[in-house]
């Protein structure tokens, strides 16, 4: 497409049966000024062969030798057009609105490089994910959100931003270093930036496809790969420069906290028990929380009953079940 405001980048590897509702979510949008760049990373799957049976000549194909998945949305980003990006994973669905509300949030707001709203979660085949929270009780920062980044990232993924083009490429797009936690770290350096505007808790900005064996969910249980993230964030002079040396000492207490905490929580979610509580009990040394508190009390109670009193906290295995029972 000539001129699109919007350019929407799939990373897509290994994605076949899902990327097709992706797309359709972006055809679907009311929005029609964006092109969509589906990068295919080295996919084994038909993810390739679906993406080209479309006929809509705002969706491209690149594909690329297998590079993870950071790689894949640099790619995209080099081609973008839009003044507006996004980072749309390939296996997840946006609501209509989208592109709509998330634009005309920035335009009316010179001081944001980014804006955002909320998501929802579904299960691999698509129904609604069960228990979650509901859209009205989420909380999100707005304006200056670099520390409440720092302290634990508050986003589910790309897919729920949009992102000034030209200030994604100024900071370098993602750390292809980084094979966890890139996003987060990625999410830092914009709030160092600018402002990022939240837009409303209703309706979503998209649906997140909780699939059980994700390459990020398999990274997470190991502590050693949250550290390099950790280790580039710190190392950053741009933000360290924003805060006291006592300040940015306590601020990486936190950030140390929440990343043990994320670790331990998967860790329980896969019932790998004695890990997940080393990891837990130790984010809680490092910063007590009363809500980390109340959850290490509702994961005692599922363990002992294997009903989940949190969503966050289920078990992977009973996402498979509801799954095959929906």
């Amino acid at each position: 497409m000539s001129n699109p405001e919007i350019t929407v980048i799939v990373p897509a590897y290994n994605v076949a049966g899902l990327v097709l509702p992706c797309l359709a979510s972006i055809m679907a949008q009311s929005f029609g000024a964006w092109q969509a760049i589906v990068v295919d990373d080295g996919s084994t799957d038909a993810t390739a062969a679906e993406v080209r049976t479309l006929d809509d000549p705002r969706i491209s194909l690149v594909q690329q030798s297998n590079a993870g998945v950071s790689a894949a949305r640099n790619h995209g980003l080099a081609l973008a057009q839009g003044r507006f990006v996004m980072f749309l994973d390939g296996d997840d669905v946006l609501n209509p609105t989208a592109f709509a509300r998330l634009a005309a949030s920035l335009d009316a707001r010179d001081s944001a490089v980014a804006a955002f709203g909320t998501f929802l979660k579904i299960l691999p085949g698509g129904a609604p994910y069960p228990d979650q929270k509901p859209l009205a009780q989420h909380r999100y920062p707005d304006g200056d959100v670099l520390e409440p980044m720092l302290r634990g990232n508050f986003l589910a993924n790309g897919g729920q931003v949009l992102i000034r083009t030209d200030v994604a490429r100024k900071l370098g797009g993602f750390d292809t270093r980084l094979r966890l936690s890139e996003d987060w770290e990625f999410w830092c350096r914009l709030a160092a930036e600018g402002e990022f505007a939240f837009i409303g808790t209703e309706p979503e900005i998209f649906s997140l496809r909780v699939r059980p064996g994700s390459s990020s969910g398999g990274l997470s249980v190991d502590w050693a790969n949250h550290q390099p993230c950790l280790d580039t964030i710190g190392n950053n002079a741009a933000i360290r420069a924003r805060y006291s040396a006592p300040a940015w000492r306590k601020l990486e207490r936190t950030m140390r906290a929440s990343q043990m905490w994320e670790c331990g929580r998967v860790n329980f979610t896969m019932r790998r028990f004695t890990q997940a509580r080393r990891l837990m009990l130790g984010a809680l040394l490092l910063d007590p929380q009363p809500k980390r508190v109340a959850m290490v009390v509702a994961a005692a109670v599922q363990r002992r009953t294997n009903h989940a009193v949190v969503s966050r906290l289920r078990f992977r295995d009973q996402d498979v079940d509801a799954d095959r029972t929906l």
